[in-house]
């Protein structure tokens, strides 16, 4: 059973979640009806080309893609 400090710990987590969708939507500009996809490395956050394997301004090869 959750206390109700845990219980506030996982709507705060949720939030966050929630806030970040948000702010990645306003970035992309999902605002429409049309999916949108953003690349991104992992490692330092540069937004990149579909086809790219490694970050061009880390070297990083941990790329991941937001479908919005």
């Amino acid at each position: 059973m959750l206390s109700e400090a845990g219980i506030n710990n996982q709507c705060d987590t949720i939030t966050g979640r929630m806030g970040l969708v948000e702010t990645l939507r306003g970035v992309v500009g999902t605002r429409t009806s049309s999916p949108s996809t953003l690349y991104e490395c992992r490692h330092c956050g540069t937004t990149l080309s579909e086809d790219a394997e490694t970050c061009p301004t880390c070297g990083g090869e941990d790329v991941v893609c937001y479908q919005f």
